[in-house]
């Protein structure tokens, strides 16, 4: 039996957070659960655990289900089942809590063997004792210790830890060990709220593969899309006009979502018209008695009308960096790094250069150094041995991995901000704020209250008070929605200086980089492409080249040779995103032109008396621009494609 919602409703004061919720979760089920910040899906999580109450309607589920339930930060979530852990309990024993009941069989068929050892032997013993091992075999008595290793492992705990106590671990990793008695348990119905939280690239991955094949069902919710785009078999979206709910994974819903506003866009307006038409009409015969009835008439359909509300448009980022001077084409160079902490050597030998224009993506494990690395590039840690060299005209900006929670005691936000601001940008820091959602009192809030999204938009704000050409950013999409999250990377994909990062969300790290570097047990692998690029490179090398930490890319060039390769990919990127751009727009003018002529071919087809012979001219004249129009769109969709078909296969022969 599945997991119901009926009829679900929850306010807050004078403000509903959803009404008329209605779905239900089917064992193997995968539903994303979306919508934008504040829209209850946290609320609805606790609200299905018996956490809070609805205003209206029930959750039903049977009575013998077990819910489990992953918060986004169990520290701060009053789950007393969650961290009643002695602090003192190892890894291996806190995941293995999952598998208690049969460790209790266990027990019970091993006093049962005692006895049969000393000779207490009856027909009712040997019974009981049949059931237990039968029991035990059926519930994973002889594979839970292979699942469990396997699950701590794909969370990044290597087997040299696992009887380490939960103390000796960071918060983090902690939660790791709670997520990993919580998947092991299997039970009914997973409730995971930010799952992807403080899991690195690699357990992500893990992740998936794990949930792919999980029997019960799936509530989720992430910030994500790959994750999302890869596991979701269903959407349930709360958003202010209404929940819906939609079969397929997050990118189909993005699509189907597209469609629902420019429909009820094209019906409001459609309404509009009709509206304004109606009312044309009892205005100008309001006060003929031939007309009356039809006025009458007229007015009571006004008064029957269920207006259709424009599409509710959600406030997102929209920014861009300022403009930076040039660079010199060498940036920054890293020569032979080593940095330890005690005896753990986290950078061994590191060495690498950047280049103008780069989108260098530093990648790895948890624990891997891709942190201390930022923090030497960015010049915060200078006990390492090596050197770093900033190169000519180059100005940096650091975005820390522990951004948002940099303040001063009740320090506001506008203070924060005005804090590192130039004079002359001192009247435009609130015009600033504004565009990364601050507005009104909001800019008078204490950082302290701020959510991690907001803290890590005034992050980002903080980066444009000063033209920079070379951006370090070390995991700007924490805590930042998938809106703002593309916004971003849009305003990176734009910018014309070099950018070196690091980001555990895949689909941002993919969409950006050029070039990547992994770091693992303290060396590094380096790539000239992008993340997908870069892993099939991996996957699909010689066994003699595993383990190296050599460059994956088939080029034995100089470094010079490199230096203009990178420069011309760059180039080939830039401008085949452009031109992918443009074919977009040109396609999204495409279709409003064709449904603006289908409508305007619908209203000829059905002209009636009452139609003037100047408004059928009108609408003819209309058809007849707008044919023009298409005609002109569809040759611009022409010759940019064929454009980008050039341009692709050109870039395919230079790289042969």
């Amino acid at each position: 039996m599945s997991l119901q919602i009926r009829e679900l409703k929850k306010s807050f004061s004078i403000r509903t957070l959803f009404s008329k919720v209605n779905f239900a979760l089917n064992p193997g089920e995968k539903i994303a659960l979306v919508g934008p910040n504040g829209s209850g899906k946290t609320t609805m999580m606790r609200i299905i655990l018996g956490k809070e109450h609805p205003d209206e309607g029930s959750v039903v589920y049977p009575r013998e289900a077990k819910i489990g339930y992953m918060p986004q930060e169990i520290f701060f979530a009053n789950e007393v089942t969650l961290t009643e852990v002695n602090k003192e309990t190892g890894i291996w024993d806190l995941a293995s809590e999952a598998f208690s009941p049969l460790q209790e069989i266990q027990k019970k068929i091993t006093t049962i063997e005692k006895g049969f050892a000393e000779g207490n032997i009856t027909a009712q013993l040997q019974e009981t004792h049949d059931r237990l091992i039968n029991e035990f075999e059926r519930k994973g008595g002889y594979t839970w210790q292979a699942k469990t290793v396997r699950v701590l492992k794909g969370l990044g705990f290597p087997e040299s830890r696992f009887n380490d106590p939960l103390s000796t671990f960071s918060g983090g990793w902690q939660m790791r060990g709670y997520f990993a008695r919580l998947l092991l348990s299997e039970p009914d119905y997973l409730l995971l709220d930010e799952p992807t939280n403080y899991l690195d690239i690699a357990s992500i991955r893990f992740l998936e593969d794990y949930l792919e094949s999980y029997p019960g069902g799936i509530l989720m919710v992430s910030h994500d899309r790959y994750f999302l785009d890869n596991l979701a078999t269903s959407v349930v979206a709360l958003m202010p006009e209404g929940a819906r709910v939609y079969r397929g994974n997050y990118e189909d819903f993005l699509e189907a979502r597209k469609a629902w506003s420019e429909e009820a866009e094209a019906a409001q307006k459609r309404q509009s018209k009709e509206i304004a038409r109606i009312e044309k009409f009892i205005e100008r015969f309001r006060y003929k008695a031939t007309k009356a009835s039809q006025v009458q008439s007229r007015i009571k359909t006004l008064d029957k009308i269920k207006t259709v509300d424009r599409p509710f448009e959600q406030r997102s980022l929209d920014f861009r960096f300022p403009p930076c001077p040039e660079s010199g084409q060498t940036v920054l160079e890293a020569k032979k790094l080593n940095k330890s902490y005690g005896s753990n050597h986290v950078l061994k030998e590191i060495q690498f250069s950047v280049y103008k224009g780069d989108r260098l993506a530093i990648v790895g494990e948890n624990g891997t150094g891709k942190s201390t690395l930022m923090r030497i590039l960015a010049e915060q840690d200078r006990q390492f041995q090596g050197e770093t060299a900033i190169g000519y005209r180059v100005s940096f900006a650091y975005f820390a991995q522990d951004e948002e929670i940099s303040y001063e005691n009740e320090e506001t936000v506008y203070q924060r901000l005005a804090r590192e601001a130039p004079f002359e940008m001192v009247p435009q820091l609130r015009k600033l704020l504004g565009i990364f959602l601050f507005s009104g009192d909001a800019v008078e809030k204490p950082v302290r209250v701020l959510s991690g999204g907001e803290k890590s938009r005034l992050g980002l704000a903080r980066m444009l008070l000063r033209p920079a050409n070379l951006l370090l950013l070390d995991e700007p999409t924490n805590h930042l929605d998938i809106n703002s999250r593309e916004a971003l990377l849009e305003a990176l994909s734009e910018f014309p200086g070099t950018i070196v990062y690091v980001s555990h969300d895949r689909f941002f790290v993919d969409a950006l980089a050029t070039r990547i570097i992994a770091l693992s047990n303290g060396q590094a692998e380096y790539y000239d492409g992008n993340y997908s690029e870069y892993l099939w490179a991996k996957e699909h090398r010689s066994p003699e080249e595993t383990g190296s930490s050599e460059n994956l890319s088939e080029s034995s060039t100089s470094e010079d040779a490199k230096r203009e390769q990178w420069k011309n990919r760059r180039k080939d990127n830039n401008r085949a995103q452009k031109i992918e751009r443009e074919i977009s727009d040109v396609e999204s003018r495409i279709a409003m032109l064709e449904q603006q002529q289908k409508e305007i071919e619908k209203l000829l087809s059905n002209t009636g008396p009452e139609i003037s012979r100047e408004k059928i001219a009108e609408y003819s004249q209309n058809h007849a621009t707008l044919k023009d129009e298409l005609n002109a769109a569809l040759e611009k969709w022409e010759i940019l494609s064929e454009e980008l078909a050039n341009f692709s296969n050109e870039a395919g022969n230079g790289s042969s």
